[in-house]
């Protein structure tokens, strides 16, 4: 395999073609595409509805929930405990969580990408749906905010 590097936005991206040529060079093709919006693929359905049809599958629910718990501990196992974490180590999805609290999906990633400072009503219902105390969530979401959103570094 062949691997170049190139250059994109300030980024460096990792491109490669599988090819051997007899001249030594190789041609390498990519596209830049716009992720702001989804352009659906003929054939295929969004992973939220691939998801959602494993709803009622109690043994695949439970596996994922098996996994989240395995992720926190080596993803988020040496970092202090964040609002990730804490729902990683609970087994949930942000759609669980999301539909225990009452809220949406993206609220719940707009809180875990630290865009966001929920107020004490949120963390309640928060600490509620993670079966924690309320000062645990607070701290995780005061956590999230630190090391991932709009307060990094303060």
């Amino acid at each position: 395999m062949t691997t170049s590097q190139a250059t994109s936005h300030g980024a460096f991206l990792l491109t490669g073609a599988p090819s051997s040529p007899a001249n030594g060079s190789a041609f390498i093709y990519y596209r830049e595409f716009d992720a702001s919006r989804h352009i659906p693929s003929p054939g295929t359905s969004p992973l939220s509805e691939l998801l959602a049809s494993f709803d009622g599958d109690t043994e695949f629910q439970q596996a994922m929930s098996d996994v989240r718990r395995t992720m926190a501990q080596t993803l988020y196992g040496d970092e202090p405990h964040t609002l990730t974490a804490l729902r990683m180590a609970s087994g949930l999805s942000q759609r669980q969580l999301a539909d225990r609290m009452g809220t949406s999906q993206p609220y719940i990633a707009r809180m875990e990408a630290g865009a966001i400072d929920p107020g004490t009503d949120v963390i309640g219902r928060l600490a509620a749906a993670l079966g924690v105390e309320e000062s645990a969530a607070f701290i995780a979401v005061r956590n999230q905010l630190i090391t991932r959103g709009r307060n990094n570094g303060r």
